[in-house]
């Protein structure tokens, strides 16, 4: 999973998109790229947006959820654009990528 986890992160950075310090959100305004282990699968990552933790508070929660969920299909898009095998899910969910290239399909 460790070695998936950096490919993804590698590939939103590439994207533009840095990862979220939790350090840095601590004092300042700041947005990024989470990635988690998704439980009891431990070849699959979730790659999720953290945008600045401040402005929940500071907009209604309908347009931080909208935005949240743009995000997310952001994120699935660019993973999928650079081939990563993202698992179908709700658009608006952060996606959970399974890996770099999806196993061919029986016919």
């Amino acid at each position: 999973m460790r070695e998936l986890a950096v490919e993804v992160l590698a590939a939103l950075m590439r994207a533009g998109l840095p990862p979220f310090n939790i350090e840095v959100a601590a004092d300042e305004n700041t947005s990024g790229v989470t990635l988690a282990q998704v439980p009891g699968r431990n070849t699959a990552v979730r790659a999720g947006w953290q945008q600045d933790p401040a402005a929940e508070g500071r907009m209604p929660a309908e347009r931080w959820q909208e935005q949240q969920a743009a995000m997310h299909q952001a994120l699935r898009r660019i993973l999928s654009v650079q081939k990563f095998w993202i698992e179908d899910g709700p658009l608006g969910e952060a996606p959970i990528v399974l890996g770099t290239t999806r196993p061919p399909t029986a016919s």
